[in-house]
Parts: structure tokens; C-alpha cells; sequence
């Protein structure tokens, strides 16, 4: 198991360069690391558990949409589907 860290490079191997996307399949390259839970409300939001990887694109309208407890349900699920998609269940 590779050791989690906060490095770009470990989140473009944990999500294989991909952008997870928001509502639906995103097709392009991730670029960004993007907080599910915003870093405003504290430690509760730290940790590399709550990072994702989205293009610049995803990642400004997860900022648009708002961090509603709907929106972060939805990006933790896809979350959780790109990790199994790519074998790194060992880091749910």
C-alpha cells in the first residue's frame, strides 16, 4: 500500500490522473486537488480523505455550487466510486 500524503503526485496516482467529476463522468485530466469539505469549517476538514481530484473546470463549479451537506454527500460518493473503479480500496 503506498503511504498517503498531501502531494499532487499521490492524488494523480489515487485517482489515475482523472477528474472525478461532479453529477456525472467527467472525461477530462485532473489538474487540481479540490476539498470536499471546505477548509473553512475547520479540522474537520482536514486530511487527505477529503481531497479529490477534478479539473479546473469541476473544480470551480463544485465552488459555485456551494458546499451543501447534498453536494458533499454526492462528491464523497464519487469519491468512493473512482477509488473502487481503480483498485485503491484500501484507501476509503
Amino acid at each position: 500500500m503506498r503511504e498517503p500524503n498531501d502531494s499532487i503526485e499521490f492524488f494523480v496516482w489515487l485517482f489515475n490522473g482523472r477528474c472525478v467529476g461532479l453529477n456525472k463522468t467527467c472525461w477530462n485530466q485532473g489538474t487540481d486537488r479540490s476539498h470536499i469539505i471546505p477548509k473553512s469549517r475547520g479540522s474537520i476538514a482536514s486530511g487527505w480523505k477529503n481531497i479529490v481530484f477534478h479539473c479546473p473546470e469541476c473544480h470551480s463549479e463544485y465552488h459555485r455550487m456551494g458546499a451543501s451537506e447534498n453536494n458533499i454527500e454526492m462528491l464523497q460518493a464519487r469519491r468512493e466510486k473512482y477509488l473502487v473503479m481503480f483498485g485503491r480500496e484500501d484507501y476509503l
